[in-house]
C-alpha cells in the first residue's frame, strides 16, 4: 500500500464554521459602512422577537442559544425565514435532534454584515460553513434561491433580512453522511474524530497579557483529525467522488479486514477494529483534482489506485450516484474490494538495516554494508550485509526480528549475495564460495517453530531461498506505535552451517535481504 496523502489546507477554509465564539464585544466603528448614520441600539435578536411572523425562528434560535449570540456586540446578518420552519429539508433521514436545529440556525447566519441590494451578487460562507448565494434575481435579492421580502434591517450588531420561506440546504458530501440512516455506521465512524479547534484568523485579536496574545472575539471551528489524510469532505470548493457503503456492506467490509488484525490478546480488540476501518476507509474517496486522465486508473487520497473503477466488476460497479454541493456520493451495497491488495503489503527487511531488526547472534562485522556504486546487479537498495563467523569451527549466526506481519499467508524468503560481489559489482578476482545454511523460523505467540535444515546456496548470483511458501501466521504482530525491535514476537535464525574442511564453501553470511510476500488473492484491482 502506498504512502498515505497529507491533505495541508488552510484551517479556516477547510473546517466548518461552527461558531461557538466568545461573547466579548468589538471596537469596529460600524457606522462608516453606513454613510455616518448612527446605527439603532436595538439588538439582531430583540428585533427578530419583535415580530411575530418571524415566532418559529425566534423560538429556534432561543432552544439553540443563538440568542445570546445575536443579543451580545458581534456582528452579524441574519436571512430570517418567516412562518414554520421544515427540519426535513436538512435532515434527510439521519441526524440528531440537536444537530438538525442546529444545521437549520447556521444556514441562515453569517458573521459580519452582508447588505442587500437590487444588483447584489455574493457569496456567502455561513456559519455551517457552507458557501450560500446571495444574488439578485430581477432586482429581487434571493439567498440560494429564497427571495428577500424586506432587507437590510439595521440592528446595533448587525443586519436582518427576511426571507419569504426557509432557504433550502446544501449537503456536502461530508454532511450528507449524516442524512441517510443506511450511511449512519461509516458515519459515526468517521463523525467520531470530530473537534473543535480555535481559529486564531478569524478571531479578533485584543491586547499582549504577559507576553501571549489575547483574543477579544474568540472563534472556535469543527475540525475532524482524518480530514488531513483523507481529504477535507466539507470544503465546498473540491470536487471528490466517495463511495460510500451501506451499513451491511461497511460491518462486512470491516470484519474481513478485521481477519488480518487477530491478535494474541483480547486488549488489542480495540485497535483492530480501528486498523480495519481505516484500511477500508483507505479505498474510498477520490480527489477528482488529482487524478490524472488517460492512464484508465483511479487514485484515491491515501495513495491506493483502481483500475477502471466504473468497468464490468471494478470498484464502483452496482454503485448509485448521489449529487453533493462539492462532489458524488457512490453508493454501494456489494462493493469489490480484495483486502490483500489494500494491506497486506510486502515486507524487505535489508540487511544492512541490521542494527533495527537484529535480535540475536553470533557473528562479526564492520559495521558498514557494502554498498554498490554500479547499476543492474540486482541487489536490493544496491547495499548488502556481510556477517563473518566468529570461529574456524562454526559459522556465523544471525536472528532477525520479523515485525508487523499480519495474520495472513507469507510466502517467506532470504535473498543471498555471492561472494565475489564487491562494490563495483561482480569480480571475476573473488573467488566464489558456496554456502550451507539452517533456518528457524519461530513464532512467540504460538510457540510454533518451522525448522529448514542444510539448504545448499550455488553462490554463483543472488539466490533466493524460500524458508516457507503459504506460511500462515496465526496471530497480527502489527504495531506502529512499538517503541523496541525486542517487543516483537516473530523472528527468523539464518545459520551458516558448513564445516571447516570445506574449504569451496563460506561460513559467513551475505545478506541482502529478507522478503516476506503476502499470498495475494489472483484478480486483485490493485496495482502496486
Amino acid at each position: 500500500m502506498r504512502k498515505t496523502k497529507r491533505y495541508i489546507r488552510t484551517i479556516g477554509h477547510g473546517m466548518l464554521a461552527f461558531a461557538w465564539v466568545a461573547m466579548s464585544g468589538c471596537a469596529d466603528d460600524w457606522d462608516a459602512h453606513y454613510d455616518g448614520q448612527p446605527r439603532p441600539e436595538q439588538t439582531l435578536w430583540q428585533e427578530i422577537s419583535s415580530r411575530p411572523e418571524l415566532a418559529d425562528f425566534a423560538k429556534l434560535l432561543q432552544s439553540r442559544g443563538y440568542d445570546k449570540y445575536l443579543d451580545s456586540d458581534q456582528r452579524y446578518t441574519v436571512w430570517a425565514p418567516v412562518g414554520h420552519i421544515d427540519t426535513t429539508l436538512v435532515t434527510g433521514e439521519f441526524m440528531t435532534a440537536e444537530e438538525v436545529l442546529t444545521q437549520v440556525v447556521t444556514n441562515h447566519i453569517a458573521r459580519g454584515i452582508v447588505p442587500a441590494s437590487s444588483v447584489v451578487n455574493d457569496t456567502v460562507l455561513v456559519l455551517n460553513g457552507k458557501p450560500m448565494p446571495f444574488v439578485a434575481v430581477g432586482g429581487v435579492p434571493c439567498f440560494n434561491g429564497s427571495a428577500v421580502s424586506e432587507a437590510n434591517i439595521e440592528c446595533g450588531n448587525g443586519d436582518l433580512h427576511i426571507l419569504k420561506m426557509q432557504a433550502p440546504y446544501n449537503h456536502n458530501v461530508w454532511s450528507y453522511l449524516r442524512q441517510d440512516s443506511e450511511f449512519s455506521a461509516i458515519a459515526d465512524y468517521l463523525y467520531s474524530f470530530n473537534h473543535m479547534v480555535f481559529d486564531p484568523d478569524a478571531s479578533t485579536p485584543g491586547g499582549v497579557v504577559n507576553g501571549e496574545q489575547v483574543y477579544i472575539d474568540s472563534v472556535f471551528v469543527m475540525g475532524n483529525e482524518l480530514w488531513q489524510q483523507i481529504g477535507y469532505l466539507n470544503n465546498e470548493s473540491e470536487d471528490y467522488t466517495m463511495l460510500v457503503p451501506v451499513n451491511t456492506e461497511w460491518h462486512r467490509l470491516v470484519d474481513r479486514f478485521k481477519t488480518f488484525y487477530n491478535y494474541a490478546d483480547e486488549e488489542n480488540l480495540e485497535k483492530a477494529e480501528g486498523y480495519a476501518c481505516r484500511n477500508v476507509l483507505d479505498a474510498l474517496v477520490f480527489d477528482m483534482g488529482e487524478q490524472a486522465g488517460g492512464t484508465g486508473y483511479w487514485e484515491t487520497t491515501s495513495g491506493l489506485l483502481f483500475q477502471n473503477p466504473y468497468g464490468e466488476g471494478g470498484l464502483f460497479s452496482g454503485a448509485t450516484p448521489i449529487g453533493c454541493s462539492n462532489g458524488t456520493i457512490l453508493k454501494g451495497a456489494d462493493i469489490k474490494l480484495d483486502p490483500y491488495g489494500i494491506l497486506a503489503r510486502e515486507i524487505v527487511i535489508e540487511g544492512e538495516d541490521y542494527d533495527d531488526y537484529l535480535l540475536d547472534g553470533r557473528y562479526n562485522t564492520s559495521d558498514r554494508p557494502t554498498k554498490i556504486a554500479v547499476a543492474g546487479t540486482g541487489v536490493s537498495s544496491n547495499a548488502y550485509m556481510t556477517f563473518t563467523s566468529t570461529s574456524p569451527s562454526r559459522g556465523a549466526e544471525v536472528t532477525f526480528a520479523l515485525p508487523d506481519v499480519l495474520s495472513c499467508a507469507y510466502d517467506i524468503g532470504v535473498i543471498f549475495v555471492p561472494t565475489n560481489m564487491t562494490r563495483n559489482g561482480w569480480s571475476s578476482t573473488v573467488v566464489q564460495k558456496k554456502c550451507r545454511v539452517d533456518f528457524e523460523l519461530e513464532d512467540g505467540y504460538t510457540r510454533e517453530r518451522t525448522s529448514v535444515e542444510d539448504v545448499e546456496i550455488p553462490g554463483t548470483a543472488l539466490d533466493t531461498i524460500w524458508v516457507a511458501r503459504n506460511h500462515v501466521f496465526e496471530y497480527c504482530d502489527y504495531n506502529p506505535d512499538r517503541e523496541s525491535i525486542d517487543d516483537a514476537e516473530i523472528s527468523l535464525t539464518i545459520t551458516a552451517t558448513a564445516k571447516r574442511s570445506e574449504s569451496d564453501y563460506t561460513r559467513d553470511l551475505y545478506i541482502d535481504c529478507i522478503v516476506l510476500k503476502p499470498t495475494v488473492n489472483e484478480g486483485s484491482s490493485y496495482e502496486e
